[in-house]
């Protein structure tokens, strides 16, 4: 397809004139500077996703092992958070006593949500007591399709008050529910205290979409935050719930995402 090329043979100048001609500037310092600035800006821009993303692993067949890497990993790339089932909060806290900057967040009601009030305050409280920095729960998701709104919001109300302080991050588990469902549990977390409002728990559906971290955002009108999680599993995902508006994602595949980014940086 391509010709070869010819070696085209080059007179030598002259000794003085290489001596003219090879006056060239050692650097251009602007120039230098600017492109730190730009290599720095870059930086600071993949540390700010970094911190967007709640490192998770909640199957159940996850071992020791397993969560001894996701810590590894969650400071390596200097994750908000690692999200984990309640019988492994202590062994995070351990694991993590040295890396202070990355959170714990434990799920409760985890993944069906139907457990009692009572029961998911218990859990929440036993979370915080081993080490929880956030609590991920589940509402009631028969409640919301029994129009029964007072006791979602009471329940999660119940649920904020366990957590002493600590952010609660409420899963809507929006893939079953419909658009009317969706705001008005969303604005029962919102008022009842919840740090988040959270799309999914991954386990039914089709997880997060783009058109639901939309409405849920238009839902609580800034008065809490929004969590996108399930079914995000690369960079382009990733990109485009923050674009969306999320300001925590959840995924397992954090570690996958993270690489992607700063190849693409």
């Amino acid at each position: 397809m391509f010709g070869k090329k010819k070696r085209v043979q080059v007179e030598e100048p002259a000794e003085e004139t290489v001596q003219e001609t090879n006056i060239q500037p050692s650097g251009d310092p602007e120039r230098e500077e600017f492109e730190e600035f730009k290599k720095q800006k870059k930086l600071l821009e993949i540390k700010r996703l970094m911190k967007l993303i709640d490192h998770t692993l909640l199957r159940q067949t996850a071992t020791r092992a397993d969560i001894r890497k996701l810590c590894e990993e969650a400071k390596e790339y200097g994750f908000c958070s690692v999200c984990v089932q309640p019988v492994y909060v202590r062994d995070c806290f351990n694991l993590l006593k040295d890396a202070p900057a990355v959170k714990i967040a434990c799920v409760v009601g985890f993944p069906m949500g139907e457990n009692l009030t009572e029961t998911k305050v218990f859990e929440t409280k036993k979370a915080v007591s081993e080490g929880a920095d956030e609590i991920d729960m589940v509402i009631c998701i028969s409640a919301v399709k029994n129009g029964n709104f007072a006791y979602v919001k009471r329940e999660i109300k119940k649920v904020v008050a366990a957590a002493k302080g600590r952010p609660v991050k409420v899963i809507l588990e929006t893939s079953l529910l419909t658009q009317s469902e969706m705001m008005k549990a969303a604005i029962c977390a919102r008022d009842a205290g919840a740090a988040f409002v959270k799309t999914s728990t991954g386990y039914f559906g089709d997880g997060a979409k783009i058109e639901d971290v939309k409405l849920l955002k238009q839902a609580v009108k800034g008065s809490c935050l929004v969590k996108a999680s399930g079914g995000i599993r690369n960079a382009e995902q990733f990109r485009s719930m923050v674009e969306a508006g999320a300001d925590r994602i959840g995924t397992s595949a954090g570690k996958e995402i993270a690489e992607q980014i700063r190849n693409d940086s």
